[in-house]
């Protein structure tokens, strides 16, 4: 080979060595931001910059086909890059539509921000025993926890240690105030509005068994809408229990002589079994009887008619829930308070 078809191969490698992939620094430079806010803007932490901000950021990276590089960051950082999510045995279940809806939600905000979640469960023996072992391996960044009670004992041994976490629900004052929520008793009185702007005067309550809190609130923001608008509610049009039990009261509720004409659920699971015992004794939802629920997920979706509920923005919780493990993994306790996210109401078929 001649020296000049060398010295061309030499040239050719060291040309494309000298071609460099655009770094942070340079979409920062080229947007007018500090190297930061680029991060920010990767991060999708909106606290800290304005979408005019972000329209340069991400203008910028369009322009230079500056594409972030995850693995590296993770070898940098020595992060796994993967968020754990606990759930029980009952959210398992596969009649629990919500917790699909909420799970499906918390997969994509995690993935726009270069996360995966990591799911696990414990045995009914020792529940906290997997969280122990989880934390001792290393291998996931942060924690999201839900179903969560006020006092929550996982929160408690979590609190004690270095680990990032978050809950899906609130926390009792002592503890980290790293809880996303919503107000279940607005939203319940909210719901209650609706139905009377809509003409609906007697009003049955039918909710889950159990002390939890949002159990409370949802029968209590029933309550308060009665209040707000002059109307009553015997003992018999409020009940509390589980399947069968449901079932039956729902019947009995039905044959009365003057019946209520709207029932109002504490879940969308529990709207789903009200608008079939209508139907099983000849009551068309919606026409016939109001029935409302709360979630306002896919199991409102697959009824027919499709299920008239407050709302849970579940996409907004999960983004809130992933910024705040963020915040933590990046810069250790915030010390900021819970947040409380507003509801909507889902306008179906059965109201």
């Amino acid at each position: 080979m001649s020296d000049t078809a060398d010295r061309g191969k030499m040239a050719g490698a060291n040309d494309r060595r000298s071609v460099r992939r655009p770094s942070i620094d340079d979409v920062a430079k080229l947007a007018g931001v500090s190297r930061q806010t680029v991060s920010n803007v990767l991060n999708d932490r909106k606290d800290y910059f304005s979408a005019q901000t972000q329209a340069r950021v991400m203008a910028a990276m369009e322009a230079l086909s500056y594409k972030p590089n995850r693995a590296a960051q993770a070898l940098r950082s020595r992060r796994s890059m993967q968020i754990g999510y606990h759930m029980s045995g009952e959210e398992l279940e596969t009649v629990k539509g919500f917790t699909l809806s909420f799970l499906q939600a918390l997969i994509k905000a995690a993935a726009r921000r270069g996360y995966q979640i990591l799911v696990f469960t414990h045995t009914d023996e020792d529940p906290l025993s997997v969280f122990t072992e989880l934390i001792a391996r290393g291998n996931i960044d942060a924690l999201i926890i839900s179903e969560s009670q006020v006092d929550d004992p996982r929160v408690r041994l979590l609190a004690r240690g270095t680990l990032p976490f978050v809950s899906f629900g609130r926390l009792a004052p002592d503890l980290p105030q790293q809880w996303v929520d919503i107000d279940n008793a607005h939203g319940m009185a909210m719901l209650m509005d609706h139905l009377v702007a809509k003409g609906y005067g007697r009003f049955a309550y039918v909710g889950a068994e159990g002390d939890e809190y949002w159990k409370r609130e949802r029968l209590h923001g029933f309550q308060r809408g009665l209040d707000r608008h002059g109307l009553e509610a015997t003992n018999d049009d409020i009940f509390q229990g589980s399947g069968d039990a449901i079932r039956d009261h729902v019947r009995r509720i039905l044959s009365r002589r003057q019946r209520p004409d709207a029932i109002v659920t504490s879940s969308d699971s529990i709207a789903a079994v009200v608008v079939n015992v209508c139907h099983s004794v000849g009551l068309r939802a919606g026409r016939d009887i109001a029935v409302t629920g709360f979630d306002g997920g896919a199991m409102g979706l697959i009824t027919e008619p499709t299920i008239t509920s407050v709302r849970i923005p579940l996409e907004k919780v999960a983004g809130e829930l992933i910024d705040r493990c963020q915040a933590e993994i990046e810069a250790g306790p915030t010390g900021r308070p819970g947040l409380l996210i507003p509801t909507e109401i889902f306008q179906g078929g059965s109201a």
